[in-house]
């Protein structure tokens, strides 16, 4: 009894020992267009969330102390350039320095906001943001190219935190990189007869995905606030003028003013999401929502 009782014990160790070793690493991502590469790239060894919930906005986005909790027992935050990382980042060094912080942006290429899409750009400090002209695009997540970085680098930070899994991460992040490869064969394909268009929309977040495929991008938005009499009226003549023919508004913005400017115009009000999860399906989906607003204004 005593021997059968000693082997019950050693199985129940052995079992909790293979729980414990089997637990995947908990990491944090900023925002949801980061998901598919670390589930794809870390597979069964690591479970992660995104620090800005999906139907928020990365802009205005503040995580409360219960979110801040759940950061606080991850193995990483893997960030990527994203608004609320400027004044979150020191806050997670000081507080939970056992979260490593691992910045994703090498290697990717960043664009610079234009007058066109940030006009009478300034302050916007009672939304938590500002954009200007010249300072750099945070929304690196809609260039496939950038994106491919991206991959690459969390391959890399995977290894880094859990070198026993080294072979099937960098397994794994080559053959989502193909993925990716191919996904932008696709989408230059679709989108080469709209080539010198120009696509007006809500907000300026569009603009890495809308210069990779060759169009230009417009804003309602002015200085991060919905315009007043007098933008909407430019906005129409500038409209009008590009020949614009819908306008696109994001699930996370009020589209009062857009609403106002397409029945002015005459032309469709389409909804695009620039935070797409599953990342390549969503890319996808909105080179046919282009295209299918271009064929509807025909």
């Amino acid at each position: 009894m005593t021997l059968c009782l000693r082997i019950v014990f050693l199985l129940q160790v052995l079992v909790l020992g293979c729980a414990v070793a089997a637990e995947p690493l908990l990491l944090f991502v900023s925002v949801v267009p980061q998901l598919e590469a670390v589930r794809r790239i870390g597979g069964d060894a690591v479970r992660v969330e995104a620090l800005v919930p999906a139907g928020a906005s990365p802009e205005y986005y503040r995580p409360d102390a219960r979110r801040l909790v759940q950061l606080s027992r991850a193995r990483a935050l893997l960030c990527i350039g994203a608004p609320l990382e400027k004044a979150l980042l020191p806050k997670v060094r000081k507080s939970f320095p056992s979260v490593a912080i691992i910045d994703l942006r090498q290697g990717m290429t960043l664009r610079r906001l234009t007058g066109a899409e940030v006009p009478e750009a300034g302050h916007a400090e009672e939304h938590g943001h500002e954009h200007a002209v010249g300072e750099a695009d945070p929304h690196v997540w809609l260039s496939v190219k950038n994106m491919l970085c991206h991959a690459e680098n969390v391959a890399a930070a995977l290894c880094s935190l859990d070198p026993a899994g080294s072979e099937g991460y960098l397994a794994r992040g080559r053959a989502y990189g193909e993925e990716l490869r191919r996904l932008d064969e696709r989408l230059r394909r679709q989108l080469s007869p709209l080539q010198g268009t120009a696509v007006m929309v809500f907000h300026p977040a569009f603009g890495y995905f809308l210069d990779a495929y060759g169009l230009e991008q417009l804003t309602v938005e002015q200085a991060g606030k919905e315009p007043g009499a007098r933008q909407l009226a430019e906005l129409l003549r500038l409209a009008r003028e590009k020949q614009v023919w819908a306008i696109y508004v994001q699930p996370q913005f009020n589209d009062r003013s857009a609403r106002s400017l397409a029945e002015a115009l005459g032309v469709q009000l389409r909804e695009w999401d620039p935070l797409p999860d599953p990342y390549i399906a969503g890319l996808e989906r909105m080179a046919t929502v282009l295209l299918d607003a271009q064929t509807g204004a025909k």
